[in-house]
Formats: C-alpha cells, sequence, structure tokens
C-alpha cells in the first residue's frame, strides 16, 4: 500500500504498546520505513479510548507434538487494532475498528477511504 499512500501523500504512523526497543525490533526485523511509536504504559492508546481488556494471557507454554500450546493465566490489557485517517487539519476522516484484536485491516477498505476522504 505505500504507493497509494505516496499517492494520496498521507504518512502512516503506527502506535503499540511495545516498547521502544521492541518497536525497533519489528522494524528492522520486517524492514518497516513507516514511523514507529511506543506506548508501554497505554497512556496514548487510554486517552484514544483503544484500550482491549478482554485478551488472554496465556503464561504457562507448553508443546505438544510440536505444537506449541498454552494455558491461560489470566487477562491482559492491549490497544484494539485501530485505523484512523487524519486530516492536514487534524480532523479524523475515517476509523476502521476490529472487534477481533487478530483481525487487521482491508486493504480494500483503506483504500476506499483514501479515495473518499482526499479524492
Amino acid at each position: 500500500m505505500k504507493d497509494t499512500f505516496a499517492q494520496h501523500d498521507v504518512r502512516v504512523v503506527a502506535l503499540s504498546k511495545d516498547t521502544v526497543e521492541q518497536a525497533a525490533h519489528h522494524r528492522d526485523r520486517d524492514g518497516l520505513t513507516l514511523q514507529l511509536l511506543a506506548d508501554p504504559k497505554l497512556k496514548v492508546i487510554e486517552r484514544f479510548g483503544l484500550l482491549h481488556h478482554k485478551s488472554v494471557e496465556f503464561g504457562i507454554s507448553f508443546s505438544v507434538l510440536g505444537v506449541p500450546m498454552g494455558l491461560p493465566t489470566g487477562s491482559k490489557t492491549m490497544a484494539i487494532p485501530t485505523s484512523i485517517l487524519i486530516d492536514e487539519h487534524g480532523v479524523i476522516r475515517w476509523i476502521d475498528q476490529a472487534e477481533d484484536y487478530r483481525i487487521r485491516g482491508d486493504e480494500r477498505r483503506v483504500t476506499d477511504a483514501l479515495a473518499e476522504a482526499f479524492g
């Protein structure tokens, strides 16, 4: 989607609960060129109302016949995957938020939203 974002002069910024070190690791590992912001204490994420309190934390890990497994030991708080298009004036033009934290925004929906918001 890099070309599509460039066509609309859109800068992509990602915010996660990762630490600065974890974000740098993901950037280097995945060859990312977008700006990654770290919010390990979830302060910014909470201010945007994007906290997800229902994710299961697997504290006990093991494998069965080579398949990684885990036993839930509680829940953890994380960010709800959300895509937000904000224009140059700071106006939110589009929001896409997943019901399931494992699902990310669909490329077609993002492309359509870019065309509608920015022509």
